[in-house]
C-alpha cells in the first residue's frame, strides 16, 4: 500500500513532467514559426510558380469581383469558363481576404500558408493531448518540426499545408467534442469540416474515411464499440455529411454548367503523366522519400499502422482513426518524386501529421505497456519514471532528425527562393520601365511561370517565334533569355531592335527605333542580418545598374556602333576579362596579356587543359555565400563549329555528418549559363561559364565537359580525359 509521502512524490513528478513537455511543445512551436516566417518578405522568383497564380488569382477576385479562381492576368471581365477547377476554391477565397487586408505585396500569397503551419505543432500537441496525455502530445508537436519535408515546404502555398490544417482542426474539434460534447467544440470541428471539404480533392479521403468508421462504430455495431450521446453525435455526423456532399455536388454542378468538364479530365490526365502515387513513391523513388521523411520516420510509420489498428479495434479506442484517416489522405495524393536529382520535389505534408501522431500513439503504448508488464510481476511504476524514460527516448528520437530537417529547411528555401532571384529582379526593374503595356509576350526560352507574370504585374502571353516590327497594338514588349535562345536569334534581335539586355534576359520595345544594344548587370551583394532574417537567407540582393563593360561585349558581339571602349580601371574578374577582349579587338596585344595575367591571378588554376577544337581552359573561379557560383573561364579559338554547351555533372561522395540519409548515388548535370554561346564566340576572347551550384547533403564533385546534340561532335580535351574535375565542396 502507498505511503502519503509517495502518493505526494509521484503526484509533483507528474506536474513537473506536465509542465516540462508543456515548454518542449512551446519551444518546437516557436521554432517552427521562425523558420517558417524566414524569408517571409522575400520576392515572388520564377520558380514560385503556385506562389504566382495564387498571388494572381487572388488580385482578379479583388480586381474584377469574382468569386472564381483565374491565375493569369486579364484585360477583360473573366468569364465562369476561366475559372480554375483543378482544385476546390477555399484556399484562393483566403488569399482574396488577406489581400484586401494587407494589399498587393509579395509576402501576402505566402502569409496564408504559414499562419496555417505555425498553428500546426500546437494543433498536434493538443491532439495528442487530447487523446493520449501531455507525454505524447508534446512528443506529437516535436516529432513535426524536425521532419525535413514538413520545414522545407510547410511555407509553400500548394494546398498541402492548407489541408493538413483542416484535417487537424476538425480532429481536434471532434476530440474534445466528444469529452463533454459541447456545442462549441462541435461548430470548431465543422468549420475544420468545411476548410478540409474547400481545399483540396483529397481531403474528401480524409472525410469518408471518418465518417465511414464512425458510420461502423456508433450505428453499425455499437455493442462492440459502444455507442455515443445518439443526439449530440448524429448532429456531428449529419452535418458532417451534408458539408462534404453539398460540397461535393456544388462543384460538381458549376463544372457541368460552365463545360469544366473535359477541363478536368485533361488536367488530371497531365498530372498523371508527371506524378505518382504516394503509394507507388514509396517504391520507386526511395532516396526522396528518405530525404523527405527519413529512415527513421519512415520505420515508425509502419509500426505504427499496425499499432493504431490494434488500438482501434481491440482496444476501442475510436477517437484515434483521424491519424488512419492521414494515412489514407497521403496515400491517394499525387506527388511529384523525380526519378533523378532534380532539386524540385513535392511530397504529401499529410503523412508528416501522420508520422506526429503516430510517436505519440506509440509514446502512450510504450507506457501503457510497461505498465502491464510490472502489474503481472506485482510491481508499480511509484515515482512516474515510465513517463519520463519514453518521453526522453522518444524525444532523442526526434532530435537525431534535426540535422536532416534543418538542411531541408535551406533546401526548400533554396528551390524557391535563390534560384530565380536574378531573374525576378530583372523583370521587376524591366516592369517598372516599361511606358504602357496591355500584354507581354514571354519568349520560350524564358521558360514563364505565373511568378513572372505577377513580378510583371501585366498580362503575358507564351510566344516561340522572334518578335516582328508590325506589332499588335496589345502586345508592344518582348522579353526573352538570351542564354536559351538559339544562337542565330541573337543577331536576329540586335538587327531589328534596340537590345536592353539585364543580365541574359534581354527587353525588347517593337516600337522603338532600332540602336545600339545597352547592358545592364544583376549586381548581387549578402544580404545585412535583418534582410537574412526577413527577405532570405538563401539568396542574395540584387540590384540593376547599367554597366559599360557589358555594353561594350553586347555590341561587339553584335558588330553594332558606336562602341567607345569603357572608361576606367578593371577590377573585379568580369571587367578583367572584358578588358582583355577590348584589347584583342583594338590590337593591343601587350595589354591583352596584362589583364589575361591579372584575371589568371584571381582564379583556381590547373593543368593546362586544350580541348581538340583549340578551346583553353584558363581556369575556375568559385563564389561562396548565400548563392554560391562556380565561373569557368575559357580562351577561344574561334567560333565554334556546331551549337555546344560546356556542362558540369556533380557526384556525391559521402553523406553529411551526423545526417539519417544515405547520400544520393544519382549524377546531376548543371546547367551552365554562357551568355555568347560558343557558336558565336571570337578568336582570342576570353568568355566565362557559370554555373549557379545547388549543393546536394555531403561531399559533392563538380566536373565539366563540352555536350552538344551529336555526343560525337563536342570537343573533348586532348589529354584523353572525359570530364575535367573542377571543384569539390565538403
Amino acid at each position: 500500500m502507498k505511503g502519503p509521502v509517495q502518493v505526494i512524490s509521484r503526484r509533483l513528478s507528474l506536474r513537473r513532467l506536465a509542465t516540462v513537455t508543456f515548454l518542449v511543445a512551446s519551444l518546437a512551436s516557436v521554432w517552427f514559426a521562425l523558420a517558417m516566417t524566414w524569408g517571409l518578405f522575400g520576392p515572388l522568383n520564377g520558380s514560385h510558380a503556385a506562389l504566382g497564380a495564387r498571388a494572381i488569382a487572388g488580385e482578379n477576385m479583388l480586381t474584377w469581383g469574382v468569386w472564381g479562381p483565374v491565375s493569369e492576368y486579364s484585360v477583360t471581365h473573366p468569364l465562369p469558363q476561366a475559372y480554375e477547377m483543378e482544385q476546390p476554391w477555399g484556399a484562393f477565397w483566403l488569399a482574396r481576404g488577406l489581400m484586401k487586408i494587407f494589399g498587393r505585396h509579395a509576402y501576402v500569397p505566402r502569409l496564408e500558408s504559414v499562419l496555417m503551419s505555425v498553428a500546426t505543432p500546437p494543433l498536434l500537441y493538443a491532439i495528442g493531448r487530447a487523446l493520449w496525455g501531455p507525454v505524447p502530445g508534446a512528443l506529437s508537436a516535436l516529432a513535426y518540426v524536425v521532419v525535413p519535408v514538413a520545414l522545407a515546404f510547410g511555407n509553400s502555398p500548394g494546398f498541402e499545408v492548407e489541408l493538413l490544417f483542416g484535417c487537424l482542426l476538425t480532429a481536434w474539434g471532434y476530440v474534445r467534442f466528444a469529452e463533454r460534447w459541447k456545442r462549441r467544440w462541435l461548430a470548431l470541428s465543422l468549420l475544420g469540416v468545411v476548410w478540409t471539404a474547400n481545399v483540396e480533392w483529397e481531403g474528401s479521403v480524409f472525410l469518408a474515411v471518418v465518417l465511414g468508421w464512425f458510420l461502423v462504430t456508433q450505428y453499425l455495431l455499437p455493442g462492440w464499440f459502444g455507442r455515443s450521446p445518439p443526439r449530440r453525435f448524429g448532429q456531428w455526423w449529419a452535418f458532417s455529411l451534408a458539408i462534404l456532399v453539398v460540397t461535393i455536388a456544388g462543384y460538381a454542378a458549376y463544372a457541368v454548367k460552365n463545360d469544366a468538364v473535359d477541363r478536368i479530365l485533361s488536367f488530371l490526365a497531365t498530372r498523371e503523366k508527371v506524378t505518382l502515387p504516394f503509394r507507388q513513391a514509396l517504391k520507386e523513388r526511395p532516396y526522396w522519400i528518405s530525404v523527405a521523411f527519413t529512415p527513421i520516420a519512415m520505420a515508425v510509420c509502419r509500426l505504427a499502422v499496425p499499432v493504431f489498428a490494434f488500438r482501434l479495434v481491440l482496444l476501442r479506442r475510436t477517437r484515434e482513426i483521424f491519424p488512419l484517416a492521414l494515412l489514407a489522405t497521403a496515400t491517394a495524393t499525387r506527388v511529384h518524386a523525380p526519378a533523378d536529382s532534380d532539386s524540385s520535389f513535392f511530397l504529401p505534408l499529410s503523412f508528416a501529421g501522420f508520422w506526429a501522431l503516430s510517436v505519440g500513439a506509440l509514446a502512450e503504448t510504450c507506457v501503457a505497456g510497461a505498465r502491464s508488464v510490472l502489474r503481472h510481476f506485482a510491481r508499480r511504476d511509484e515515482r512516474g519514471a515510465l513517463p519520463i524514460a519514453v518521453f526522453a527516448c522518444f524525444a532523442v528520437l526526434s532530435v537525431a532528425m534535426l540535422p536532416d530537417g534543418i538542411r531541408g529547411l535551406v533546401r526548400g528555401r533554396a528551390i524557391g527562393g535563390r534560384f530565380g532571384a536574378d531573374r525576378s529582379a530583372a523583370l521587376e526593374w524591366m516592369g517598372e520601365h516599361m511606358k504602357s503595356a496591355i500584354r507581354i509576350d514571354l519568349h520560350a526560352s524564358m521558360r514563364a511561370t505565373r511568378a513572372d507574370e505577377w513580378t510583371l504585374h501585366r498580362p503575358v502571353a507564351g510566344v516561340d517565334a522572334l518578335p516582328a516590327r508590325a506589332a499588335r497594338a496589345d502586345a508592344r514588349y518582348f522579353i526573352g533569355d538570351l542564354v536559351h535562345m538559339a544562337p542565330a536569334d541573337h543577331g536576329t534581335l540586335a538587327a531589328q531592335f534596340h537590345v536592353v539586355a539585364v543580365g541574359p534576359f534581354v527587353l525588347i520595345d517593337r516600337t522603338s527605333p532600332s540602336a545600339p544594344a545597352d547592358g545592364y548587370v544583376l549586381e548581387a551583394r549578402r544580404p545585412n542580418a535583418l534582410e537574412w532574417c526577413l527577405d532570405s537567407g538563401v539568396a542574395p540582393i540584387i540590384t540593376v545598374r547599367a554597366d559599360p563593360w557589358y555594353t561594350w561585349e553586347l555590341r561587339e558581339q553584335f558588330g553594332q556602333s558606336p562602341n567607345p571602349p569603357p572608361q576606367g580601371t578593371p577590377l573585379d574578374p568580369e571587367e578583367l576579362r572584358v578588358a582583355h577582349n577590348v584589347a584583342v579587338a583594338t590590337g593591343d596585344l601587350a595589354g591583352a596579356a596584362e589583364y589575361e595575367a591579372r584575371l589568371a591571378e584571381q582564379l583556381v588554376i590547373y593543368p593546362a587543359v586544350t580541348f581538340t577544337d583549340g578551346t583553353r581552359l584558363l581556369g575556375e573561379r568559385f563564389t561562396a555565400g548565400v548563392a554560391p557560383t562556380l565561373d569557368v573561364y575559357f580562351a577561344a579559338p574561334g567560333p565554334a563549329k556546331d551549337d555546344i554547351r560546356f556542362e558540369l555533372e556533380s557526384s556525391v561522395q559521402k553523406r553529411p555528418l551526423l545526417s539519417l540519409v544515405a547520400r544520393d548515388d544519382s549524377v546531376r548535370t548543371v546547367e551552365a549559363q554562357q551568355v555568347v554561346p560558343p557558336k558565336l564566340w571570337k578568336r582570342g576572347f576570353i568568355y566565362v561559364s557559370r554555373s549557379e551550384i545547388r549543393p546536394r547533403p555531403g561531399s559533392e564533385i563538380f566536373a565539366g565537359n563540352f555536350a552538344a546534340a551529336d555526343k560525337g561532335r563536342a570537343p573533348k580535351p586532348r589529354n584523353g580525359s572525359t570530364n575535367i574535375r573542377l571543384l569539390t565542396l565538403q
